[in-house]
């Protein structure tokens, strides 16, 4: 008998016509093509900024709601679910010095006019639909988690679906350079040798793949099984994965 088939591969598989133009969109081609212009790119990360700071704080309620024992023991499944979300704090907050060691190196303004880094404000005019969706999305999930109306399941999905369809979107942009454009790039090279390397290195692939397994266990012990509640809890995350698909859509921006 083969075993059941994982959470995040039923996921993946749930929208692949979503989830393809999520991850495949013009602005990506471009960027990997090296036609992508630096002030189209530098725009785009003032927003990704501005994500990764909502990012952050989702993080942090979904750390506050890990439920440790009173044993310690680093090789439980709550201690290294704990270390991997402070993990992806950790990492967002390396990104963002990322962010201004290289807009520093390439001369990329990447300020915003955003009032707030967390704000839910859908009126601000410093913030993409795409930032504005995301930080809705990140506030609704992350307060349920917190007030015990979703489980660390569907935080740990939100976290798990933004995070492949970067990983997958980045990827797909490396595969649309065809070598031609290195020195002629319309943004000075950034994205060639910073951005898109750091986007899909085999250390952030191999994050996604870690977040995946805690996804997977968490079905395993809270979500999968028979009767309205694993229906429940199975709706509950196909909808959040559905939602960070039609995120992800207007989360890149509209070029010719």
């Amino acid at each position: 008998m083969s075993p059941p088939t994982k959470l995040t591969t039923q996921l993946l598989s749930l929208e692949p016509q979503a989830f393809t133009q999520a991850t495949q969109s013009p602005f990506l081609s471009h960027a990997g093509g090296g036609t992508l212009s630096k002030d189209v790119l530098q725009k785009w990360l003032a927003q990704d900024r501005l994500y990764a700071q909502a990012y952050i704080r989702f993080a942090a309620l979904l750390l506050a709601n890990v439920r440790l024992s009173g044993r310690v023991d680093r090789s439980s499944f709550e201690e290294r679910l704990l270390d991997l979300i402070l993990s992806s704090i950790t990492n967002v907050r390396r990104e963002l010095k990322f962010f201004e060691d290289v807009a520093s190196r390439y001369n990329l303004n990447i300020s915003s006019s955003s009032s707030s880094s967390i704000s839910k404000d859908e009126n601000d005019p410093g913030v993409s639909e795409g930032v504005k969706l995301y930080r809705k999305l990140f506030f609704e999930v992350g307060e349920a988690v917190e007030s015990g109306t979703m489980g660390m399941l569907e935080g740990m999905v939100l976290l798990w679906g933004t995070e492949v369809c970067y990983l997958t979107a980045w990827r797909y942009a490396a595969s649309c350079s065809s070598g031609g454009s290195q020195g002629k790039e319309a943004d000075g090279g950034a994205l060639r040798k910073e951005f898109i390397p750091n986007w899909t290195s085999d250390e952030f692939a191999a994050f996604v793949d870690e977040i995946a397994g805690f996804v997977d266990g968490l079905w395993e012990m809270e979500g999968e099984g028979d009767g309205s509640e694993g229906g429940v809890k199975r709706e509950w995350v196909e909808g959040i994965w559905k939602r960070v698909l039609d995120v992800e859509r207007v989360f890149w921006p509209v070029v010719e």
